[in-house]
């Protein structure tokens, strides 16, 4: 018997046992084949040719696998208890395997084998057995490879661990593109096909959710049409010690292929190496293993995907050196059949190694374009937030997200596990991500995710600095957090470090090049701008709470940059900064200017020219800050330069608005603007409400602060005492009302139910009721008892800013800046009528007296009256220029006043040199006073206009004035912080109350003088009656400003130019336009007619003058302009024999007024003593 000739191995050794089987195995099969002669192979190309049956397969492959199995085993012994109970589990299966054939032998049944199926049956059963066994010590042989069970997708954790991992599908119906993008590269087998696939992108962009789902992809989706499986995976994690060392990873990826692929795992021999390099693991583990199983199986070998995530989270920047050895590996083996799929951060390092290698494939998800990632965050929000969708607030998730993934996914875990009425409470307190956590209690429960993710770049960044070296780079990462405007690294450095002395080794940019470079996974690059990826970095870094010892102090760190702006601008400006040879010289002549002015006016110094004023305003001021003196002496000595530079950087038109803004800051430190004042019916007492958030109740006698109301958390907009005084009602930006107690200060109650700022409130004539307008677009009427809404009035479609009872309170009236006046009846709440004609938003509404008139005034420079009963206009008073801002009725209603931004009350008062803001008549009609931004209050005349006092002392915008019942008194609030109290009949100031420190372009009269045209720059030309001062019509169909307007001699027709490039005529009786002339290239400036009315020449900056025939419209001539001759008329004063530039004067300066009559003079500057043309460097001398 053939079988006799196997040795009776019985010592138990798992080894031997398994050498003793296969031998066995093989006679087996060579008395079935009737040749004890061949050699494996020869079995082995026949079971590839189909010539065994399934008995002769099941032979062949066991002693293969077993012999393998005596291969690892040889010299190993087991040391873990799990170890040495496998192998014990593999004895005893051997055992009885051996003992069974053994038995076959004995019974000599191995030539009945041959011939019948239930012998073979039995053998069959035997070898699946052994197979079983085999697999279970093969799995127990490769765990000697130390991988990282947790590394894998597959991978289920419980409890705190499971959160860690952050894995999950893509939502289906999202990041379709790139999903199908990497799966049609994996399924590309040929030889052309890139074999590393890297996706890059931000901290939380999503990367690992996409290699997540494309490993679950080829794992478990079976499609029919894939070429290839998944072979490996490594998800790399800081948060365990297994997932974040590069060493794992080929370990990890070996044993997943290994598993998958058993002619592989049969190739794997040299465990020895588990503990050596990345390099020399590749070698003997990955590439040597797989050459020899590809040619163990050449002729169909499976194609398999390694995907290896997140490399960035490698230890100590491991994942670009096991980036580099990958690449060089496939570089030199060039691996059929195994293709990479890799995640990172945009390293530099690992971009670095990249760039120089070919045979891949780049996809940075950064270039998704933000509607494709919109619209899979939607998708994402609407499946696990079903409750929200449709909703305002998925509406508001989905823009606060901005294209980011771990926002979404952050929100969404934020919710889980709370009911929908619950989920929406806390999403009320979620306005935006950075306050999802606020308290030391909280962070850890509610922010892990971005927190700790930001926490550990931080950490990484600057690790092993310490002292002034972590606060210097420290402030290098807040600037450019805080920056005015996103800037380069150079910049950076030198605003914060040039001109101070530093214990830097290296240059001031290199170290800012390095904090950057550190910050990759956060910060990027674009157009040498530094930019952070996403908002919620800052919200994380500006909060102490979650950044802890990185935070950055925004109001302190606005303080540091406005200091080295400062110093910046004291060592940087000069005289003549751009060395420009003469002052005769016009930048616009000048062709050597603006490389001039990129030599001498450095980035930085650029910088804090423009910005300088961005950082003052974000610092938290005290009244006796430092910077005031920081301040002082810069506008002392280098305002000048200061401007000279801006101008210099075409940007002039920043100087006003900026040191606007300045001062506005200075002056509120020393109390807050007052916004809203009015005084109680006896004369006794002043309420006052303000930009802080409170309501003050002053003493008028003493003028003594009584009571500080504060409730409002933010700034109150409106102000008023109930009839009897007994109550206050304020309205603010804080959306609500609040009912005061005059007498204790206690607040009564808080009426909620607006949902945006409230901007108006008003008492009921018998103060039982209470109306509060709002820009939530609604009206709201209360029950001034108890504080219930009565009724919601709708209609408006836009803010509401002023509402008013009828003296009656039958009615209510609403100006909204939706451009309508609406009438309400106040007891249903029906809109009895919509009053429409303004053309721009209404800012102010009053009653009359009797309740018979409405007026309105309008950002459209229009006061309307209007006809209470039928809602008809009745006039439209047109005198001013600019928007209107608040219009009043005297007592006795005979008079209108309004007040505009045209620093006019109405055209007969006239002495404001700065807007005017408010304006009230005194009980009698004798007297008017007016507010103004130029810090005065005047009286005037009612009856003859003429001022009579200038009330001076505030050093900041007035914003409201009033009378005492009595006229004794006038007192006024503004936004220099304090209420004055003055005589009104001498105009001495008694008392200071202190708590906390479109134009109209072109005029002409008519022939006859009856009428009146004027042209504007809202692209109207409008008809007044020149004795009534009625609109008869607005002349609309130019789209850009109107400059010039004429009558023809006989009054028939209007002709208007204009900025559109267009020449309208118009018919002057219907308004019709009859024609439009076109031809000019650039705006018309300038129209006239000729005598007989046959012509019309026209003007215009293309250099022409055209004729045209005025009743056909046809071009006549096109008189072009020389380019080389110099225009006169400019504003220039030019001196009389060389045409030097001497001198500028605004052409406004000269222009008519055409509300007054000028006397004729004439000026004469005398240049003698100037230092002008080349010599003007002698203007200043330090």
């Amino acid at each position: 018997m053939l079988l006799k000739r196997l040795p009776d191995v019985v010592d138990l050794n798992p080894a031997k046992i398994a050498l003793g089987i296969t031998k066995l195995v093989l006679q087996i099969r060579d008395v079935r084949s009737g040749s004890s002669h061949r050699c494996l192979a020869d079995y082995a190309f026949q079971e590839v040719k189909g010539n065994i049956d399934t008995i002769d397969r099941r032979i062949i492959s066991t002693a293969e696998q077993l012999r393998a199995v005596k291969e690892a085993m040889d010299g190993w012994e087991p040391d873990t208890t799990e170890e040495k109970q496998g192998m014990r589990q593999f004895e005893t299966t051997l055992e009885e395997a051996w003992g069974k054939l053994v038995k076959l032998r004995d019974q000599s049944l191995a030539r009945k084998i041959a011939v019948h199926e239930d012998d073979k049956g039995q053998i069959a059963e035997i070898f699946e057995r052994i197979n079983q066994a085999r697999e279970q010590l093969v799995n127990l042989l490769l765990e000697r490879l130390e991988v990282s069970h947790i590394a894998d997708h597959k991978s289920e954790l419980e409890g705190e661990k499971r959160q860690l991992l952050r894995r999950a599908v893509c939502t289906p119906g999202t990041r379709v593109r790139i999903l199908e993008n990497i799966t049609s590269w994996a399924n590309d087998i040929s030889p052309g096909s890139q074999s590393v696939y890297w996706l890059t992108g931000q901290a939380g962009s999503g990367k690992t959710t996409i290699a997540y789902t494309i490993a679950r992809r080829f794992e478990f989706a079976n499609d029919a049409d894939d070429t290839i499986v998944l072979g490996g995976n490594f998800f790399c994690s800081r948060q365990f010690e297994e997932t974040r060392f590069a060493t794992r990873i080929v370990r990890t990826i070996v044993y997943h292929l290994a598993l998958r692929w058993k002619v592989f795992a049969e190739a794997l021999s040299e465990f020895d190496t588990i503990h050596q390099n990345v390099s020399v693991q590749l070698e003997r583990l990955l590439i040597a293993p797989w050459k020899q199983a590809r040619l163990t199986e050449p002729s169909n070998p499976p194609n398999f995907l390694v995907i290896i995530d997140a490399l960035d989270e490698i230890e100590r920047g491991g994942g670009s050196g096991f980036l580099r050895d990958l690449l060089d590996v496939i570089n030199k083996h060039r691996l059929p059949g195994l293709k990479f799929f890799a995640t990172s951060r945009p390293d530099p390092n690992l971009v670095t190694r990249l760039q120089s290698f070919e045979d891949k494939q780049f996809y940075r998800l950064e270039q998704v374009p933000i509607e494709e990632a919109e619209t899979d965050i939607t998708i994402y929000l609407n499946t696990n937030l079903s409750f929200f969708v449709g909703t305002p607030e998925m509406e508001k998730l989905i823009a606060q997200a901005a294209g980011l993934f771990i926002y979404a996914a952050t929100v969404v875990k934020y919710l889980e596990g709370y009911t929908p009425p619950e989920q929406k409470q806390r999403l009320d307190m979620l306005p935006s991500l950075s306050v999802i956590s606020q308290t030391p209690e909280t962070l850890e429960e509610e922010t892990p995710l971005l927190d700790g993710l930001y926490f550990q770049v931080l950490s990484d960044a600057f690790h092993g600095f310490k002292g002034n070296f972590f606060v210097q780079r420290l402030h290098i990462l807040h600037t450019f957090l805080c920056s005015a405007e996103r800037t380069s690294t150079s910049l950076v450095a030198n605003l914060l470090f040039s001109g101070k002395e530093t214990n830097f080794a290296l240059s001031h940019t290199a170290i800012a090049d390095s904090v950057f470079a550190c910050l990759h996974a956060v910060l990027y690059t674009a157009d040498d701008r530094v930019l952070s990826y996403h908002k919620s970095f800052t919200d994380f870094m500006f909060n102490q709470n979650r950044a802890g010892k990185f935070w950055c102090n925004q109001a302190e760190h606005h303080r540091l940059l406005t200091e080295s702006c400062f110093r910046v601008m004291n060592t940087g400006l000069k005289f003549n900064i751009a060395n420009i040879s003469s002052s005769f010289l016009l930048d616009c002549d000048n062709s050597e200017l603006p490389d001039a002015v990129r030599q001498n006016i450095s980035p930085v110094l650029s910088y804090a020219c423009r910005s300088w004023d961005q950082h003052f305003l974000g610092v938290k001021l005290t009244d006796s800050d430092a910077l005031f003196n920081i301040l002082s002496e810069f506008l002392k000595l280098h305002v000048l330069f200061w401007i000279e530079a801006l101008n210099l950087l075409g940007l002039r038109g920043l100087c006003n608005l900026m040191l606007q803004r300045v001062y506005k800051c200075v002056t509120n430190v020393m109390g807050s603007a007052v916004n809203a004042t009015v005084a109680s019916s006896n004369g006794r007492f002043i309420i006052s409400g303000s930009e802080d958030g409170s309501v003050r109740v002053w003493d008028a006698s003493t003028g003594e602060i009584l009571k500080v109301l504060d409730g409002h958390t933010k700034r109150v907009r409106s102000v008023k005492f109930s009839n009897d005084d007994r109550f206050i009602i304020s309205g603010s930006v804080d959306k609500s009302v609040r009912v005061w107690d005059a007498s204790t200060g206690e607040t009564l109650k808080v009426l909620e139910g607006h949902t945006r700022a409230v901007s108006s409130v008003e008492f009921s004539s018998d103060d039982r009721f209470i109306i509060s307008g709002s820009w939530d677009k609604s009206v709201r009427v209360w029950d001034a008892s108890t504080g219930e809404t009565l009724k919601v009035l709708e209609g408006h479609t836009h803010q509401v800013t002023s509402v008013v009872f009828s003296s009656d309170s039958r009615f209510i009236i609403s100006g909204s800046w939706d451009k309508s006046v609406r009438v309400w009846d106040a007891s249903t709440g029906e809109t009895l009528k919509v009053l429409e004609g303004h053309t721009n938003r209404v800012t102010s509404v009053a009653f009359s007296s009797d309740d018979r008139f409405i007026i309105s005034g309008s950002y459209d420079k229009l006061v309307r009256v209007w006809d209470a009963s039928t809602g008809e206009t009745l006039k439209v008073l047109g005198y001013h220029t600019k928007r209107v801002t608040s219009v009043a009725f005297s007592s006795d209603d005979r008079f209108i006043i309004s007040g505009s931004y045209d620093k006019s009350t109405l055209k007969v008062l006239e002495g404001h040199i700065r807007w005017v803001t408010s304006v009230v008549f005194s009980s009698d009609n004798r007297f008017i006073i007016s507010g103004s931004w130029d810090e005065s209050v005047r009286v005037w005349d009612a009856s003859t206009g003429e001022t009579l006092k200038v009330l001076e002392g505030h050093t900041h915008w007035v914003t409201s004035v009033v009378f005492s019942s009595d006229n004794r008194f006038i007192i006024s609030g503004s936004e220099d912080g304090s209420v004055r109290v003055w005589d009104a009949s001498t105009g001495e100031t008694l008392k200071v109350l202190v708590g906390r420190t479109w134009a109209v372009t072109s005029v002409v009269f008519s022939s006859d003088d009856r009428f009146i045209i004027s042209g504007s720059k809202d692209g109207s030309v409008r008809v007044w009656d020149a004795s009534t001062g009625e609109t008869l019509k607005v002349l609309v169909g130019h789209t850009w400003a109107v400059t010039s307007v004429v009558f023809s001699s006989d009054n028939r027709f209007i002709i208007s130019g204009s900025d559109d490039g267009s020449v309208r005529v118009w018919d002057a009786s219907t308004g019709e336009t009859l024609k439009v002339l076109e031809g000019h290239t650039y705006e018309v400036t300038s129209v006239a007619l000729s005598s007989d009315n046959r012509f019309i020449i026209s003007g215009s900056n293309d250099n022409s003058v055209r004729v045209w025939d005025a009743s056909t419209g046809e071009i006549l001539k096109n008189l072009k302009a020389d380019p080389s001759s110099s225009l006169q008329h400019t504003g220039w004063l030019l001196s009389p024999h060389k045409a030097d530039y001497l001198m500028f004067v605004p052409l406004s300066v000269n222009l008519p007024d055409s509300s007054t009559l000028p006397q004729p003079y004439a000026a004469s500057v005398d240049f003698t003593p100037s230092t002008l043309g080349s010599e003007w460097h002698k203007c200043f001398v330090l």
